[in-house]
């Protein structure tokens, strides 16, 4: 069994707790994870609603930000803990500028907007400093043309924007990535939460058995800096424990890239769907098409 971990951080609060909390989980299990850094600023109370709901997680002030209180630069706040994820041994990705703009506004952006918001990413980058990012990854597997036509390999080895089953390179519009993508293949832990019989008790025993399905390049899991890396912390444990008993491995994103013969992979439509336990519509891996 092989397991890629991909570590969203989409809040101030995930930042400063959960990534230093799964930092020390995953050295105690000794695995890697690939760690997606925003480097834009936590605009949450500017999307009330999201905010509202996700409040116990990225705490009550997250409802004020950019209106009542100062948006927090999570560039700023997060560059000595990207820092201190590539010390670790984990692997380092971007998440974008602002997580909520990029989910709300991304899939039906002009591509002036995404021209610039890509511009605007890669000099934040710059201004932290160190190797270039292993990937571009997106808020709610969101994703456009546009931002398919930004992915250069001199800047980025793979993306990890959408939901599927195996490595490819992704298709929209026309318009051909020029990177591979690595699509998330298990379902989140909020998703699993919201199917029958399935309970904070024992959605890891839920989670483990849809990772027991075979795939040809093992599977992607999303974790939450606020959600596993919080107040689930304990299902993150439980979960490592699982998934390498029996000589399983839990690695980073782009240890998957590495087995691949890049001129294998094939092409890919990206079409919109929604999983089970979600209502939203998300880029998801659909038909093969001639390379």
């Amino acid at each position: 069994m092989r397991v890629a971990l991909r570590v969203e951080i989409g809040s101030l609060r995930g930042l400063r707790e959960g990534v230093p909390n799964l930092m020390r989980l995953f050295s105690e299990f000794q695995v890697r994870a690939t760690f997606l850094f925003p480097l834009g600023c936590d605009y949450a109370g500017r999307s009330p609603l999201s905010a509202w709901r996700a409040r116990r997680r990225q705490g009550l002030a997250a409802l004020a930000y950019g209106t009542l209180l100062a948006a927090p630069e999570l560039g700023r706040e997060g560059a000595a803990l990207i820092s201190a994820a590539r010390d670790n041994g984990h692997e380092v990705g971007l998440f974008g500028l602002s997580p909520q703009q990029w989910a709300h506004r991304l899939a039906h952006a002009d591509t002036d907007w995404i021209h610039q918001q890509c511009a605007d990413l890669w000099s934040a980058y710059l201004d932290i400093g160190g190797v270039a990012p292993a990937a571009l990854a997106t808020p709610d597997w969101q994703v456009h043309p546009a931002l398919l036509g930004e992915l250069s390999p001199a800047r980025y080895r793979f993306s990890s924007m959408t939901r599927g089953r195996l490595p490819y390179y992704p298709v929209l519009q026309g318009v051909r990535s020029a990177v591979p993508e690595i699509p998330t293949t298990l379902p989140t832990v909020d998703e699993m939460l919201r199917q029958p019989g399935v309970t904070a008790g024992n959605v890891h025993e839920f989670l483990y058995a849809e990772s027991r399905h075979l795939l040809p390049a093992g599977h992607v899991y999303a974790a939450s800096a606020e959600r596993e890396g919080i107040e689930m912390l304990p299902l993150m444990e439980k979960l490592l424990v699982m998934w390498k008993g029996q000589d399983g491995s839990v690695r980073a994103l782009g240890d998957a890239i590495r087995e691949i013969d890049l001129s294998t992979l094939p092409h890919h439509q990206v079409g919109w769907g929604k999983v089970d336990g979600s209502d939203r519509h998300m880029a998801m891996q659909s038909v093969a098409v001639p390379a």
